[in-house]
């Protein structure tokens, strides 16, 4: 009923001035003269309304027309506003009279109200009655419904219609990202998880029973998108629902629409609760304890559905082959998957063209990949497992390298005296304990720096291992063992040196080629990740998800050159080089939506 560029500019002012101080000071400094817009060399005068793309101009509006909104109230109607949306029901003798005052109180707020584009939705035997109450008033009305705020009011059959013809439109959507998922999977996969499915998710939280409406969604999902985006010609029931697990516990989030739609709608209801219980009451304000109890009901329904995710893991895991499981139970590590649920943007060096996000896919569930040569260089049979450890081509190096020196670029900014592979000092009849400990002359570590573990010249050094969790050594090892083993391997060679020869602090960081990392790595970049938050007074959280999401990427890239790269002499890895100029994680973190919290929708 009202564009927010009609606002009365001085009239809001002088409501928020008096109704939130905080807020006058600033607005009135940006909003008290008229703005020239420049338009092909011309400008013209903004003299109405917010400016659009102002981060105040909602709480601007929201203040300036609550005097309007309160003047409106009346016992007869209950009213609800959402931006410049406004909305009313009671009885229609209340309805005209508060329609009677919006539009001739509304002008001078810089509201006006438009009938053209105003209905009233009224029972079928109030048809008549309400023709009659709005006579002349321009309002279109109806007994059957109309869309509102994105779901739809009115009878049985028209909210079902609706949503039908809804589901229609998101079929069409779903032919249009598989035909792009057969050459731009990544691409088609984020535009999924990250925009399309949630349309559908926000139609399963506002109207309740979809399950057999949105069934056509999930059968194209299953029978189309899923087979083009994973290059998979056969996808099973035991796939698809494995598909629809989050990331963090393996899956891909594509989640069932028909069988999630029941959930959404009753956590949708619990977290709207306090809400609605104000609206229902009329409060012109927001209470600490509503504000409470609805951070509250969202952490439980978060509970719920996290305990929820759990068990419908559990249940799978207990039927997947045992290839497949052990493949699930690896991606289900902390930061093995942020390469998944990581907006494919090019300047951040997060996207992954057809081949690699298939491969990668592959390197995820041991699906076995396309075009792979029967024969290594090295004149055993090439398989992935294989591809991950052969030394030929120096790819584990690489890989190795690259973990290095994104550890060491990290640390230079937050650390002094940081080096790559300093030598350690020659032992002069010091006796070290176990019979694995490095003690030749000229040894070296992978990083040195100072300052880490707090103490400005004490040193902490650090080495990096990556190991292949695929490999038939590790089969019947957990990867908690795993960890463990390789961690006191580089203990033993190094710790005891470290300590009373160059009385510093070591660290093994050990990694798997997916990308999960071992106890004393987790606590090292969180402990780097705080570090530079700090530095760059930025939250933590966001921080250390932009660092696990940066190592993923790497190993994973890592694992795709050993599967495709060319292990003959003429074969040259480019070098990976770690941007991190002021504000290249802020946009990496912004534009590319980094998160590798768990998700719980």
């Amino acid at each position: 009923m009202l564009s927010i560029n009609s606002l009365n500019r001085q009239t809001a002012l002088r409501n928020v001035k008096a109704l939130c101080p905080p807020l006058a000071t600033i607005l009135i400094n940006t909003y008290r003269t008229n703005t020239n817009l420049f338009v092909d060399g011309e400008s013209i005068l903004s003299r109405e309304g917010t400016t659009q793309g102002d981060p105040l101009g909602m709480a601007m509006y929201a203040i300036a027309t609550a005097p309007l909104i309160h003047r409106l109230s009346s016992d007869s109607i209950k009213q609800l506003w959402y931006a410049d949306d406004a909305g009313a029901g009671g009885t229609l003798d209340g309805l005209r009279s508060w329609w009677d005052q919006l539009s001739r109180e509304g002008p001078d707020f810089g509201y006006f109200a438009n009938s053209s584009k105003t209905w009233l939705v009224v029972k079928e035997e109030k048809l008549a009655e309400a023709k009659s109450a709005f006579e002349g008033s321009g309002i279109s009305i109806t007994s059957e419904g109309r869309r509102y705020l994105g779901a739809a009011i009115g009878t049985d059959t028209f909210v079902k219609n609706y949503a039908a013809d809804k589901v229609k439109v998101f079929l069409d959507e779903i032919d249009k990202l598989t035909a792009i998922a057969s050459s731009q999977p990544h691409a088609a996969y984020s535009a999924l998880t990250h925009g399309l499915a949630s349309e559908w998710t926000y139609l399963s939280k506002t109207i309740p029973d979809l399950s057999a409406i949105l069934l056509p969604i999930e059968q194209k999902l299953h029978r189309e998108f899923l087979p083009s985006l994973t290059g998979q010609n056969t996808f099973n029931q035991i796939k698809r629902d494995l598909m629809s697990l989050p990331v963090r516990l393996g899956g891909m989030s594509i989640k069932n629409p028909a069988e999630n739609c029941f959930s959404f709608y009753n956590s949708s209801k619990i977290i709207t609760a306090p809400l609605r219980k104000l609206l229902h009451d009329q409060s012109e304000s927001l209470p600490y304890q509503t504000i409470n109890d609805q951070i509250e009901a969202k952490n439980e329904v978060k509970k719920q559905s996290r305990e929820a995710q759990t068990e419908s893991s559990t249940n799978l895991s207990s039927v997947l082959p045992a290839p497949l499981k052990r493949a699930v139970d690896i991606a289900q590590e902390k930061g093995a998957s942020s390469w998944l649920s990581t907006l494919p943007i090019a300047e951040h060096g997060f996207n992954l063209h057809k081949g690699d996000f298939r491969d990668a896919l592959c390197l995820r569930y041991g699906w076995k990949p396309s075009g792979l040569p029967a024969k290594c260089i090295c004149g055993k049979a090439f398989t992935v497992e294989h591809s991950l450890s052969c030394p030929h081509g120096g790819f584990p190096t690489i890989r190795h390298n690259e973990i290095r020196d994104i550890t060491a670029k990290c640390l230079s900014e937050v650390c002094h005296n940081v080096g790559v592979e300093p030598p350690l000092q020659s032992l002069t009849g010091e006796a070290l304990s176990y019979r694995t400990a490095n003690s030749e002359d000229g040894a070296r570590l992978d990083i040195k720096a100072q300052g880490f573990w707090g103490g400005d010249r004490v040193s902490a050094f650090f080495d990096v291992r990556v190991f292949n969790p695929f490999a038939h050594t590790y089969h019947n090892q957990s990867l908690a063992a795993s960890y463990r083993r390789h961690e006191q391997e580089k203990k033993r060679a190094y710790d005891q040196r470290i300590r009373e020869v160059e009385f510093g602090y070591f660290s093994p960081l050990v990694f798997t080629s997916s990308g999960g990392m071992g106890p004393t790595a987790r606590v090292v970049y969180k402990r780097l990740a705080s570090m530079m938050a700090t530095k760059r007074s930025k939250p933590y959280s966001k921080t250390m998800d932009w660092l696990r999401c940066t190592l993923s990427f790497s190993l994973l890239r890592s694992a795709i050159m050993c599967l495709r790269g060319s292990r003959s002499r003429g074969g040259h890895p480019a070098h990976f080089k770690l941007e991190m100029d002021d504000g290249t994680i802020d946009r990496a973190i912004c534009e590319s939506r980094i998160n590798t919290s768990p998700d719980t929708g």
